[in-house]
């Protein structure tokens, strides 16, 4: 039985639309911008250097949790972050203000920073787009309790086209145990030049985790973005948050209800102005049913989130839930409300949907949401589909099979034009050291376009990949070539 927990607990529950992108993934599309890699996804829309949930405003950024520090226009520069230090994504469409807190109005993009124990790795990438040339150089020398690294990045696509930016990135992570307590912390530093411009991001975090059967973690962290012109942007943030099972169950459930609880300020200066935000939060997941005739497991969440921004306290909560009438098939919904870093805007988000994992069809999966977004005047209403299946096709060969859309039916008052239909197909076959992928992109973040690659398996850990995007563009200035060599040691 998978009972979902609370948001807080690093693996937040599927009721709302949601996507998971595994490194794998965003090694064979052949990007080097890490926007570029992310914005296949049909529900995301390209906006100035970074991305956003149906052109609506308000999609927040993250890594590993803890909100990355925007640019002076309050969106995160998906330009500046080192895609070769991404491990996985994860995205959301929903109002997310009681798992993330004010600003997170539209949806959620967590990225997840590659993990402490996976040794050293060189990602080296060389290719050309628009005439340019793009590639890649990243190092990353680690042990079982951290890495550091550094890289060059040239070149890269956005929603306007090829650029010719130069990128520096320095990094690090760490992890170590002290007793029965776990301290952890992380450092980005970044630099990018395009022509005369320049502009300067800084990541930087430490914190505290414990507990056993109720586990606790804190953190502080520091960012910024400064544009060579004067624009700048600081965030500096403190997070404390507790949650596990509460050993209480109701009559008729076999698991018990779960808490979280936890508390987080801080303190972001923007183009617009400054917020101070302090902000309290709870959630509970609530099993109803289980184990039941009709009712495999039903469970239910909700949560609250109590805000004192801009001299305003704004509440913001969310319900939903999942029922699971028989193995493999379930339903789920939520309700939600957000509000915006200064408390101007606020936002409700309704999605109902279904998810199928039919054992008749083994690697089959199957999710279809119908989701209503508001902000103000805005209104979006779109139905998000997901299929995908994976399995064996002969002897040593494994087929796996992607398709992702998203249809708008109702965009009215939205800041960009939204398109009708997005969508991402994508197949991938892997036999003996051999793994062959095609996905064919519409109306993505980036133009839409058939995407190849060829991945060889040269020794346990190098792994030689080509790609090219764009590879049905009749136009040459379309296509993207890359090739890259990723060898772990």
């Amino acid at each position: 039985m998978d009972l979902p927990l609370t948001s807080q607990n690093g693996d937040a529950p599927a009721f709302v639309s949601e996507q998971r992108l595994s490194a794998e993934t965003l090694r064979r599309r052949g990007a080097v911008l890490a926007g570029e890699a992310i914005g296949d996804w049909p529900w995301l829309r390209g906006a100035e250097r970074g991305l956003v949930v149906s052109d609506l405003p308000g999609t927040l950024v993250t890594l590993d949790g803890l909100r990355l520090a925007p640019a002076a226009s309050g969106m995160v520069d998906l330009t500046l972050l080192p895609l070769g230090l991404i491990d996985s994504a994860r995205l959301s469409a929903s109002a997310a203000g009681v798992a993330q807190g004010a600003g997170a109005l539209s949806g959620a993009v967590d990225l997840l920073l590659a993990p402490v124990g996976g040794g050293g790795r060189l990602l080296a990438a060389a290719g050309g787009q628009a005439g340019r040339g793009i590639g890649v150089v990243d190092l990353r020398l680690g042990n079982d309790f951290g890495w550091v690294g550094g890289g060059y990045t040239r070149g890269g696509a956005l929603p306007g086209g090829a650029t010719k930016q130069d990128r520096w990135h320095l990094a690090g992570r760490f992890k170590q145990d002290v007793g029965q307590v776990q301290l952890w912390g992380r450092g980005m530093f970044a630099r990018r030049t395009e022509g005369g411009s320049r502009a300067d991001w800084h990541d930087v975090a430490l914190g505290l985790s414990g507990g056993t059967r109720w586990q606790w973690r804190l953190a502080v962290s520091d960012g910024g973005h400064q544009e060579a012109a004067g624009a700048s942007s600081r965030q500096a943030l403190a997070r404390a948050v507790v949650n596990g099972p509460t050993g209480l169950i109701l009559p008729g459930a076999a698991e018990p209800i779960s808490l979280a609880a936890g508390a987080e300020w801080r303190r972001l200066r923007l183009a617009a102005g400054v917020v101070r935000a302090r902000e309290l939060f709870a959630e509970a997941a609530v099993p109803l049913l289980q184990d039941k005739p009709a009712a495999e497991n039903l469970v239910a969440t909700l949560g609250v989130r109590q805000a004192w921004l801009a001299g305003k306290s704004e509440t913001l909560w969310q319900a939903g839930g999942r029922w699971e009438a028989f193995p493999g098939i379930a339903l789920r919904g939520q309700v939600a409300r957000g509000v915006d870093d200064f408390a101007t805007l606020s936002g409700m988000s309704r999605s109902v949907g279904m998810i199928a994992t039919p054992a008749f069809v083994p690697g089959f999966a199957l999710t279809l949401d119908r989701r209503w977004q508001s902000q103000g005047v805005s209104q979006v209403q779109g139905w998000d589909v997901s299929a995908s299946w994976r399995g064996r096709v002969s002897e040593g060969a494994q087929l796996a099979l992607t398709a992702l859309a998203t249809h708008h039916d109702r965009a009215e008052f939205t800041p960009l034009p939204v398109p009708r239909f997005a969508s991402l197909l994508r197949a991938t076959l892997e036999t003996g050291p051999w793994a062959f992928n095609a996905g064919w992109r519409t109306r993505t973040a980036l133009a839409g376009g058939l995407d190849v690659s060829v991945e060889r398996q040269l020794a346990e850990k190098l792994r030689l990949v080509v790609s090219v995007g764009n590879a049905g563009d009749v136009k040459p200035a379309g296509r993207q070539a890359l090739v890259q060599l990723v060898a772990g040691f």
